[in-house]
């Protein structure tokens, strides 16, 4: 009987914790269609054409949309892939590791809220990206984690790989799977729409009543000098956000948010779309005057006074998953940043806990 071809094993996450230097390059009309790995050849001729069809395998080169009129997914990047114009090839090159301390050593600059040998839970600090991207190149989420995790564990076939994302602004709870098969079954949960979240914001004003939801479709925002902003749209894509307040104060107050859907911008979209929207964000808070000024540093005064929070107050606070291997259901939480509870002069224990929580999350405000 014949064998089975052996499967290729999944390329896992490349370290990110190692320094490195990037090249970007953008195709052009006459190199349409080409190779990726052509398209190299080209630009790095120190490399054979097997070396960098390695570099492919290996995950150190990403093509990204950047002009592409299309603006066309980038699938599977393969050395065989064919190049669109206005595409960018980004090649990252890692540079010699620098020396670690003794494994079993933790740095310590994580705020670990679980980990066990299959899934690690983080708590993001406000202001850090959670990847590396063309604005951010030196420190991200995934650069400390990695740091972490050879300092801890040392080399290991895979290293962890980020489940989900949140906005370089946004804090909290972060979830990363330690191999690939986990991240595959956490992937699936993700897809649908079987894992629970819950975030906490500061919200400007008090709603009138206690709880509810904002169901309304979103999409682009039509005519917006800013390419990123997100806006309210009767041919949008179904969005429902389920909202309960936890603490009202003269002019703000403490809402936890359940996201039934994961649009781009979301939470901030709907509560700013309810009359309410969250303390701190520069876009749909203070508008695009501010965020422009924002991103040249040249926010006013009267900018800040606005905004109130010098980010936005968003964080994310619990979610619930079954585990990769056991099916057991965790319950994971992270507490409530430190300047979004100090803004506040919130004091409770309920938001200082961080680790499993005891029982599940509630299923406010309404069934999806």
């Amino acid at each position: 009987m014949p064998r089975r071809p052996e499967r290729k094993k999944r390329r896992g996450q490349r370290d990110l914790s190692l320094p490195h230097e990037e090249h970007r390059w953008e195709v052009g009309r006459d190199e349409h269609g080409k190779r990726l790995d052509l398209f190299l050849v080209r630009r790095i001729p120190w490399r054979s054409r097997e070396g960098i069809q390695a570099l492919v395998g290996e995950g150190a080169v990403e093509v990204l949309p950047f002009k592409d009129p299309q603006n066309a997914t980038v699938g599977v990047v393969r050395d065989g892939l064919r190049l669109r114009t206005g595409q960018e090839v980004v090649l990252r090159v890692a540079a010699p590791a620098p020396a670690i301390g003794p494994i079993g050593a933790d740095p310590g600059d994580l705020e670990v809220v679980f980990e066990d040998e299959h899934i690690l839970a983080v708590g993001k600090p406000p202001g850090l990206a959670v990847h590396p991207s063309k604005g951010h190149q030196g420190d991200s989420l995934v650069h400390r984690v990695h740091a972490r995790h050879k300092a801890v564990w040392g080399e290991t076939p895979d290293m962890p790989t980020l489940c989900h994302r949140l906005d370089r602004e946004t804090s909290g709870l972060v979830l990363l799977a330690k191999d690939q098969l986990s991240r595959t079954r956490i992937g699936r949960q993700f897809e649908r729409r079987k894992v629970e979240k819950r975030y906490l914001a500061l919200v400007r004003g008090n709603p009138l009543q206690d709880q509810g939801e904002v169901d309304v479709p979103m999409g682009k925002a039509l005519n917006s000098a800013v390419r990123l902003r997100m806006g309210v749209r009767e041919d949008g894509q179904v969005s429902k956000t389920g909202w309960k307040v936890l603490r009202r104060f003269p002019d703000m107050a403490l809402v936890e948010l359940r996201p039934f859907t994961g649009r781009q911008h979301q939470l901030r979209v709907h509560l700013a779309h309810f009359g309410h929207p969250i303390l701190g964000d520069k876009l749909y808070l203070g508008g695009e005057d501010v965020f422009l000024r924002s991103l040249d540093d040249e926010m006013t005064a009267q900018d800040r006074a606005l905004l109130g929070l010098n980010r936005q107050a968003l964080h994310s606070w619990k979610l619930e998953i079954e585990h990769p291997f056991t099916g057991r259901v965790l319950s994971l939480v992270c507490p409530l940043a430190r300047d979004i509870s100090d803004h506040a002069g919130i004091e409770e224990e309920e938001f200082k806990f961080g680790g499993l929580s005891q029982g599940p999350l509630d299923g406010f405000p309404v069934e999806a």
